[in-house]
């Protein structure tokens, strides 16, 4: 079942990373003429811009058509949005494209991992939650892969492009054709079907998670309600932590270092097919580390994960600050050796991401609301998420232009130490504790 549902996040990690490969091939030379900084800037931002009104709609799906369809839907944008991309004559039919995966993405990410918590038992959530997440790392794996193997293709960016709707069509079938994706039993019991979440819970093996608790917990819909969460003591700090942790996610600067990555690597001194294949490289190391994650976080627990994590992407941001500082590293190591400096770091802040800030944000957010606020909680802190996501890679290009890199690189590690604080501070344990103790 966790796999069926993690389908719409390798859709996710496609079409987020298929733009890294992409943009080395459409910047100049095709039918979409030369892009100016503004258009790449924008190209890549539509994505996360789009991802946040999805994030917007996810409650009003959620709750009018439960988990299983509103992922149907979700399928459905990836499908539109991979046909749009794919025939594209204009760069403006690109961008409108990669808005309307993000608004596919925004939709897969509110609501993918909370379907898995709601299914999950508790001694073993974070393992499955985790699963998410790492599939969107394995999505941009074939994202990079598939870059490579259509780089000598003409036109090889539009199946670039397109190769997102490839497991949304695979999920389309799995859940019209066949019984492997039930509903979720907590969203069935808060709409009053008991007998129908009790089958599911016995089907998933948990005969023991009390059904008429979980009906009577969400009996309230005003709750629902964005505002209203800000009256219950509860909702407003889960509220809180979770739209956090979202927000340092991408503060971070990440998605710089997925996005821009290929790009990064050419302009210190590598080819595009060179560039490209480190990446997908170091996006095969960040699957194994997210792979040991998933299976560590139940008994490692999430503070320590985050802590760990943090620490070592603070330590990436740092050998990335320095590998473009050459009046630095010129006094103990050669020009040479300094984009290998920066490959490495980029694998060690992808690792270090993938055991923590990855993850943590998606699991923890999925499991800190109670449930008759959980749809609309986790939708507004996912939102943040992916509002900080569009301005990191839309200022990304520009800020480098006016404070050049080593500037853009020190910002992030000014935040990545300030994370690690909050974090510290603020972060609670959930390891092990059932959804309706939270």
């Amino acid at each position: 079942m966790t796999f069926s549902i993690c389908l719409a996040m390798l859709s996710v990690g496609i079409a987020c990373g298929a733009i890294a490969g992409a943009l080395v091939y459409i910047e100049s030379g095709t039918v979409l003429g030369t892009l100016t900084t503004s258009a790449k800037g924008a190209v890549v931002a539509a994505l996360p811009l789009g991802a946040m009104f999805g994030c917007v709609a996810t409650p009003g799906l959620n709750e009018s058509f439960g988990r299983r369809l509103a992922l149907s839907i979700v399928d459905a944008g990836f499908v539109v949005s991979a046909l749009l991309m794919a025939t594209a004559s204009t760069i403006e039919q690109v961008t409108i494209g990669r808005f309307i995966a993000g608004l596919a993405v925004g939709l897969a990410t509110s609501m993918c991992t909370m379907y898995i918590s709601e299914c999950a038992p508790a001694k073993t959530r974070g393992k499955y939650t985790g699963l998410a997440p790492l599939s969107v790392t394995v999505g941009l794996l074939v994202s990079f892969v598939a870059s490579l193997a259509l780089s000598t293709f003409t036109g090889g960016w539009r199946y670039m492009f397109a190769l997102a709707a490839v497991p949304a069509l695979i999920q389309l079938a799995v859940i019209f054709g066949t019984s492997w994706l039930p509903e979720s039993p907590r969203w069935l019991a808060e709409h009053c079907r008991v007998g129908d979440a009790k089958a599911v819970l016995n089907k998933l093996g948990q005969r023991e998670v009390d059904v008429h608790l979980i009906a009577l917990n969400a009996n309230t819909r005003q709750a629902m309600q964005v505002w209203n969460m800000f009256n219950d003591t509860k909702t407003r700090t889960a509220l809180g932590v979770a739209s956090l942790m979202n927000f340092i996610q991408q503060a971070c600067g990440i998605n710089v270092a997925v996005y821009y990555a290929p790009k990064i690597l050419s302009d210190l001194g590598f080819d595009r097919s060179h560039a490209i294949a480190l990446t997908a490289g170091v996006s095969v190391i960040q699957i194994i580390a997210g792979t040991w994650l998933s299976r560590r976080i139940d008994t490692v627990g999430r503070r320590p994960m985050a802590l760990g994590g943090i620490a070592g992407i603070s330590t990436a941001l740092g050998l990335l600050t320095l590998s473009v500082s050459p009046n630095v590293y010129t006094s103990f190591m050669t020009a040479a050796a300094a984009p290998w400096v920066a490959v490495f770091a980029i694998l060690l802040f992808r690792v270090a991401f993938s055991v923590s800030l990855g993850p943590v944000p998606y699991i923890v957010t999925s499991e800190v609301f109670p449930q008759r606020a959980r749809t609309v909680g986790v939708s507004v802190a996912t939102a943040c998420q992916w509002i900080m996501n569009a301005l990191v890679t839309f200022t990304f290009l520009r800020m480098r232009e006016l404070w050049s890199a080593q500037g853009v690189w020190l910002m992030y590690l000014g935040v990545s130490i300030v994370a690690l604080a909050v974090v510290y501070r603020v972060l609670p344990e959930t390891t092990g504790v059932e959804l309706e103790s939270l």
